[in-house]
């Protein structure tokens, strides 16, 4: 018999410490600021573990764990179950269908009523030749381009620096993280992973254009989590110049490797992708994203 308890973290150390990865404690970290762990027993015995964060409405899974030898008891299912029919409002969570585990989770998204969201294009982009193919790049068409837009007019800050009128103008955007509730980091709020000092906003006469967030979950290692041109630009180049911004300013720190995070690849996208992000991309994989409708409430 499967049951499922709420309790602290500190569970989680308990009985499953030599499952511990860095991931799993950043996991945990966030569990102890905004959210929940929930803990399966099979039979009175610690089977596994599912930890959530809380962002306004919307709880998202972080983590979920079986133990490898209880695989295949429903212990996983039960977890998310309790974890989606107990929050207070809706319930989602976004894996890569690369994830070792990415079919069973798809199956029991679909088996639990779960609706299946947009999907993000998730490309890596590493190697030893990383910088070589990048400068390849930039020797070729890159650095002119950014040398043309500065022509034009166009200009960089790093979100660190970036005043509060392009703050609020970026607030103002249509698909901006404030409206996007399946997306985790919230930027420009309280606990944010944004790298504010490698993120770069691009304008032209004063006015957003186009705007680059990374952050750097570790020294070698950058998400660029989210690149936009303002709608008028679109199809333009102008989201190159924040880019390769940032890019210098990642490459001082040492990084070695990045990842994109693209919402709905479209023929804007696209041609970003083939025209730029081609020269670097090593892998692409598809990040699957399922919210759980938010109960209605009683009469």
């Amino acid at each position: 018999m499967i049951t499922i308890k709420e309790s602290g973290i500190e569970q989680y150390r308990e009985f499953f410490g030599s499952y511990r990865t860095a991931f799993t404690d950043r996991c945990a970290e966030s569990v102890a600021r905004s959210g929940r762990a929930l803990f399966a027993y099979l039979d009175g015995a610690a089977a596994g573990y599912l930890l959530t964060s809380k962002d306004n409405s919307t709880e998202f899974l972080l983590y979920a764990f079986t133990l490898p030898e209880l695989r295949g008891k429903g212990v996983m299912q039960a977890l998310v179950r309790e974890a989606a029919e107990t929050s207070e409002g809706e319930f989602g969570t976004a894996f890569s269908d690369g994830h070792e585990f990415a079919p069973e989770l798809m199956h029991i998204m679909e088996k639990l009523a779960f609706e299946r969201g947009r999907s993000k294009y998730i490309f890596r982009c590493c190697g030893d030749d990383l910088w070589d193919r990048w400068d390849s790049f930039m020797e070729k068409k890159g650095r002119k381009s950014c040398e043309t837009l500065r022509r034009q007019g166009y200009s960089t800050v790093t979100l660190a620096d970036a005043s509060e009128e392009l703050l609020e103008q970026y607030r103002q955007t249509p698909y901006n993280e404030y409206a996007n509730p399946l997306n985790h980091q919230h930027l420009i709020l309280p606990g944010a992973e944004i790298t504010k000092d490698v993120s770069v906003m691009c304008t032209l006469n004063g006015k957003l254009a186009a705007y680059v967030f990374a952050y750097m979950p570790d020294r070698y290692s950058a998400i660029f989590k989210t690149l936009s041109s303002s709608a008028a630009l679109q199809g333009g180049a102008a989201i190159l110049l924040p880019l390769c911004d940032s890019f210098a300013r990642v490459r001082e720190r040492g990084c070695t490797q990045f990842v994109f995070s693209m919402d709905g690849v479209g023929d804007h996208a696209n041609s970003f992708r083939n025209k730029v992000l081609s020269n670097v991309i090593s892998k692409t994989s598809k990040r699957l994203s399922y919210i759980y409708p938010k109960k209605e409430a009683a009469l």
